[in-house]
């Protein structure tokens, strides 16, 4: 049987129950006054200045470094090991605590971003690194002579598009107009120029450029418009540059500049081609063959139907794959269909895909 000793023969604890349930008692609800919901706007408004004073400073400083950054190969290079050395070293970052844990860490190693390195104990011990240990031994296998090939290169101009991202975070933070279609395709024309040295590259540094963000303190500041990464060519020809043409109706400039995406995606591709010659030209054939579908395709849908029907017309025969001829002939079905006929069919397939009338939860 269960005893159970009386409240009263146990202050403390019963001091605490009071405490409990009287909390649970609220006052009456108030409704605000005008003249509280005038005093807590303008707090709001102090709140906000001093957040947006302090993110100015923050956002800056970050500027600086970048802008610096980009001025050689060596100055990138600089910044990420500055920001790799805050990482290990740090003891408010994850790392230095796991490091600083020691055998209950369980940390022996790990594979840095950006670099395909190894940083954590060199294997000849049981013992776990000391933070300063693991940083000099990442130190050692990740730079001077053991930096991959065009590695520091691609990080620049990873540094030069995380620069532009900040100023367009910035500007939508801010509610400012700025159009990066130019400084854009500038960097898109700096990719294609160097692609021999950095093509295989630029995919990789990703990784580095969020060490980098985390130590410049930006992390939470991105743009809703441009990607992180540079080589996240979809949405930055789909967000960023066809999407004023396609709005407009700018057909010609349209076309122009889907050319300009293919030419810059085909050339990345035969210089980061892993296979013999003869192999790279039919991945290359076939790749451009599908694209020029999709601008045709995006022509089409744009307005100019006539002059996209006849170039998929000589597109179609070339598709090798029979999976992809059959979603070139379904594409072209669609799109000789009227816009009543679209409409009906889109709804259809909706339909379809929603037995019963309507989702179930």
């Amino acid at each position: 049987m269960i005893h159970f000793t009386p409240l009263r023969k146990r202050p403390a604890l019963s001091a605490l129950m009071l405490l409990i349930l009287g909390s649970g008692f609220c006052q009456a609800q108030e409704m605000l006054t005008d003249s509280a919901r005038k005093e807590a706007t303008e707090w709001l408004k102090e709140v906000k200045s001093g957040y947006l004073n302090t993110s100015s400073a923050r956002i800056q400083k970050a500027v600086t470094a970048l802008t610096a950054a980009t001025s050689t190969e060596n100055a990138a290079m600089k910044l990420y090991v500055d920001a790799m050395k805050d990482r290990f070293l740090n003891p408010t970052s994850m790392m230095s605590r796991m490091l600083n844990r020691g055998g209950g860490g369980g940390f022996r190693m790990m594979r840095m971003p950006g670099s395909g390195g190894r940083g954590g104990s060199n294997g000849n011990s049981s013992k776990p690194d000391s933070p300063s240990t693991a940083f000099s031994n990442w130190r050692k296998q990740n730079t001077g002579n053991n930096v991959a090939p065009g590695f520091k290169k691609a990080l620049q101009i990873q540094c030069k598009w995380m620069l532009l991202c900040l100023r367009k975070a910035d500007a939508e933070k801010n509610e400012r107009e700025l159009n990066v279609s130019s400084s854009v395709l500038s960097m898109l024309d700096e990719v294609a120029a160097n692609a021999k040295d950095v093509g295989e590259q630029l995919p990789m540094v990703g990784g580095a450029s969020e060490v980098i963000r985390s130590y410049l303190n930006i992390s939470d500041y991105r743009s809703d418009t441009l990607p992180d990464n540079l080589m996240d060519l979809n949405t930055i020809f789909d967000r960023v540059l066809l999407a004023p043409y396609k709005e407009k109706k700018d057909v010609e400039n349209f076309r122009k500049l889907w050319n300009k995406r293919i030419g810059l995606e085909a050339t990345l591709l035969q210089n980061n081609s892993a296979s013999d010659k003869k192999t790279a030209e039919v991945e290359k054939a076939s790749f451009l063959v599908k694209r020029q579908w999709e601008r045709e395709k995006a022509c089409f849908e744009l307005g100019d139907q006539m002059a996209a029907l006849e170039k998929m017309k000589s597109l179609i025969s070339g598709i090798k794959d029979p999976a992809e001829k059959q979603r070139a002939i379904r594409d072209l079905e669609f799109l000789l269909l009227t816009p009543a006929e679209q409409a009906k069919l889109r709804e259809e397939r909706t339909n379809r895909r929603m037995p019963g009338g309507g989702p179930r939860f």
